[in-house]
């Protein structure tokens, strides 16, 4: 796990303040086995977001191959009881995550790919009861959905997967000096237990003859016809990647996002390979525009699937506002701000055209902020990442967006992306509206501390969102005005 996503555990519990996992506020959706009193004979143990179910008197191995079980909400609970049945039938001590919230958490898109899906650990005592185990618990949970669980082998067609790792914490240094978790090899000493997103056996491991069938079905999942090849990896997270690729008769470089089943579940439920799919429909249907990619279909190889779309030259809105910011680059003379403030004003133009090509085939963006547009070399505008773009009339699918640029809940298509592109055209003067995703009103001040900074006149940039405009005419303190518009964002 990155030190990225080990920080982010410690944003789960609380929305402002660093806190530790285990005071997540998830009471009301805490599973029964992590409330009712422990059957005779097994203890718990609490740990962060998970619980521990453990045969008293009996300590666990030091490592061995291990079970992994995924789910999906909607069959959790079934899962952990079937699951628990068998691991107290045979005496195996296990750990699941406590509550739908916190599985909810652990599926969401930014964690880390290793740990996706994984809500139930089992750790047999010995190779003999692991297979005894396996066999049942495939047949119990036969059919049951889950996520595919990157580093580990897959049982048949249950979401029961295996890997033969450490069951209690030793640590190592790894090549790069990295304290990581740690094997202890025949010879004693303490290696690092790899534990990336490919199935791997220890060298002095032998792999038992019941799981070299599926050894062989994952090795031959593979399809020989997908036609391009991946040359560069941009982006990593628990829902997929995205890669450039090339096409390997024509050599046309595309971009392919690749979406994995059941993962990176967004606010509402909705998996990976639904918003790719949505966001196919969507490049489709705005076909010819050039403000968004040329898509080149979707494509499936093993379970995953691929958006495949044109890859667009030059850098994104984010990395020119770093590469020009006038309060950062230069002395912030009068003639370096009109400067910039007159390219801030080309590229509002440019979106504010973009948008309305979009709104004018029936669809909103839904998800503007300056990591999701292209600048090209001639200064042309793209949007990218159509993820959260429906019709207009859409209330079911809620808009995304980064912290501080999204529009109140609720606020109706075009709109919302109104509000964005007055969002992102004041984030270019004042690269600080995370503030924000705190306090809604405080965009109102940083507008006037832009407009005061630069000079500008009072109707300069898009026109202010009319959420803010009416609490702005009813209230005058920011305090109220945060109050009206939901609070932090």
């Amino acid at each position: 796990m990155s030190g990225i996503q080990q920080t982010q555990l410690y944003c789960l519990a609380d929305p402002t303040y660093y806190e530790t996992p285990a005071r997540l506020p998830d009471e009301k959706t805490r599973y029964p086995l992590d409330s009712a009193p422990p059957p005779e004979g097994w203890r718990r143990v609490r740990g962060g977001l998970w619980t521990s179910l453990l045969p008293e008197g009996r300590e666990l191995a030091e490592q061995g191959w291990k079970i992994h079980v995924s789910t999906v909400p909607e069959e959790a609970e079934a899962t952990l009881r079937d699951t628990a049945r068998i691991c107290l039938a045979h005496g195996v001590p296990f750990k699941f995550l406590r509550s739908e919230q916190a599985l909810l958490l652990m599926s969401d898109k930014y964690m880390a790919r290793s740990g996706a899906g994984k809500f139930l650990t089992l750790y047999p005592p010995d190779e003999t009861v692991f297979l005894r185990v396996l066999d049942e618990l495939t047949h119990a949970l036969s059919g049951r959905r889950g996520p595919y669980i990157l580093s580990d082998l897959r049982i048949g067609d249950a979401p029961v997967y295996v890997r033969y790792g450490a069951f209690v914490a030793r640590w190592c240094l790894d090549a790069d000096g990295e304290r990581v978790h740690a094997l202890r090899h025949p010879s004693g000493e303490l290696v690092p237990d790899e534990r990336g997103v490919v199935f791997r056996v220890p060298s002095w491991v032998t792999v038992p003859e019941v799981l070299r069938p599926h050894l062989a079905a994952r090795a031959a999942s593979g399809d020989a016809t997908f036609p391009y090849t991946i040359t560069e990896s941009l982006q990593f997270s628990n829902a997929g990647g995205i890669y450039l690729a090339r096409h390997r008769e024509t050599g046309r470089r595309v971009v392919l996002r690749e979406a994995r089943p059941h993962c990176g579940l967004d606010a509402v439920g909705d998996d990976a390979v639904t918003r790719l799919h949505r966001e196919h429909r969507a490049l489709t249907a705005l076909a010819g525009l050039d403000c968004v990619p040329e898509v080149y279909g979707v494509r499936s190889v093993w379970e995953h699937h691929f958006l495949i779309e044109e890859h667009i030259e030059g850098a994104t809105l984010l990395e020119e506002i770093v590469g020009r910011f006038a309060l950062l680059h230069g002395s912030g003379t009068a003639a370096e701000l009109a400067t910039y403030t007159a390219w801030v004003d080309s590229v509002t133009e440019r979106l504010t055209q973009a948008l309305a090509a979009i709104h004018a085939r029936g669809l909103r963006f839904g998800d503007l902020h300056p990591s999701n547009v292209i600048i090209r070399p001639d200064g042309r505008v793209v949007l990218i990442d159509f993820e959260y773009a429906t019709a207009l009339d859409d209330q079911d699918t809620p808009v995304a967006g980064a912290p501080g640029l999204q529009a109140p809940t609720g606020t109706p298509g075009a709109e919302a992306d109104a509000y964005a592109l007055w969002a992102t055209w004041l984030s270019m003067l004042m690269p600080l509206m995370e503030m924000a995703g705190h306090d809604r009103a405080k965009a109102l001040t940083l507008e006037r501390w832009a407009r005061q900074r630069y000079g500008l006149a009072t109707d300069a940039g898009p026109l202010r969102p009319a959420a803010l405009v009416a609490a702005e005419s009813r209230f005058g303190g920011e305090s109220e005005i945060a109050a009206l518009l939901e609070g932090p964002a």
